[in-house]
């Protein structure tokens, strides 16, 4: 009796013992979650304050120590500058443990310059990873961006192209000035989804890159973009960190070529979405058979 009244106690000491044990536990994840989120905002805060040091300082005196090149030149010596700030703000999340990416780790040998690169697009940094692997690279960004005093100032900068209205015209200006600089030999970053990807899921494609691949008469170099525990997608707000490092992955897909689709931007654009969708595991888009490409 003895015996098992000092079993009890024992056992009654043990289960009294543990709350105070786990109270500490959810003390020190909430120390960590914030300590997560506080290294985020100044991931965030250090993007911006080296955003308008860039356009403050930095490129008005590449523009200026360039001012014999030719406009676009003058823009790849810029894009070099923003690659390697987009590079340090990788190593800072990876080195912080958000976000473990390393754009010197993703093989750039595919392709030589003159294409357009696609992606879908998964997290707020997309644009910065991609602009720190490929370094010479310009993107079509939205009107908006292009107004605000410091991010307008590098977009024209490094020749970024205005997305403009919704109208045609709009967009038969967007598809000129995209061919301008991809038949010069300057890469063009379009997400064809138009905004950032639903988790597990994808947009259907627009077919602006590849009617630019088409008429400049360049590959499309499809690139997969994954964020496994998804962080900074669409709908998720930048504190939504999650408890654990997010690995963040690019790898580049086979390129395609316009002459293979008979220069048809529409059978281009869906033979692209059915790649991603099978490397995602999403239901295609577009039956297999009506995508046999023509040699």
């Amino acid at each position: 009796m003895l015996a098992v009244r000092g079993r009890d106690a024992g056992e009654g000491d043990l289960s009294d013992s543990s709350p105070p044990h786990r109270a500490v536990a959810r003390i020190l994840s909430e120390l960590v979650r914030w300590l997560r989120v506080a290294l985020a905002g100044l991931a965030f805060l250090g993007f911006w304050l080296g955003a308008a040091f860039s356009a403050a300082v930095v490129l008005p005196l590449c523009l200026v120590a360039n001012r014999r090149s030719s406009r676009f030149d003058r823009a790849v010596v810029c894009q070099r500058w923003i690659q390697r700030t987009f590079v340090f703000l990788h190593d800072y999340l990876r080195w912080c443990g958000l976000l473990h990416f390393d754009p010197r780790a993703v093989d750039r040998s595919v392709l030589a310059a003159g294409f357009v690169l696609v992606a879908n697009h998964l997290t707020l940094v997309d644009v910065a990873a991609l602009s720190a692997v490929y370094g010479q690279l310009t993107c079509v960004a939205k009107s908006p961006l292009f107004r605000s005093p410091v991010i307008g100032h590098i977009l024209r900068a490094c020749a970024y192209v205005d997305g403009g209205g919704s109208d045609p015209f709009s967009g038969a200006l967007v598809v000129g000035q995209a061919v301008e600089r991809v038949s010069g030999g300057m890469p063009v970053l379009i997400f064809p989804e138009g905004t950032r990807s639903p988790e597990d899921g994808l947009h259907p494609f627009k077919q602006g890159a590849f009617e630019i691949a088409c008429r400049a008469n360049v590959p499309v170099l499809p690139v997969l973009i994954r964020c496994t525990p998804p962080a900074l997608g669409k709908g998720r707000p930048w504190y939504d960190i999650p408890p654990r490092t997010a690995q963040f992955t690019v790898t580049p897909m086979a390129p395609l070529w316009p002459r293979n689709f008979g220069r048809d931007a529409a059978m281009m654009t869906a033979a692209c979405e059915n790649s991603y969708r099978v490397a995602l595991g999403l239901e295609p888009a577009v039956s297999p058979g009506a995508l046999v490409a023509r040699s």
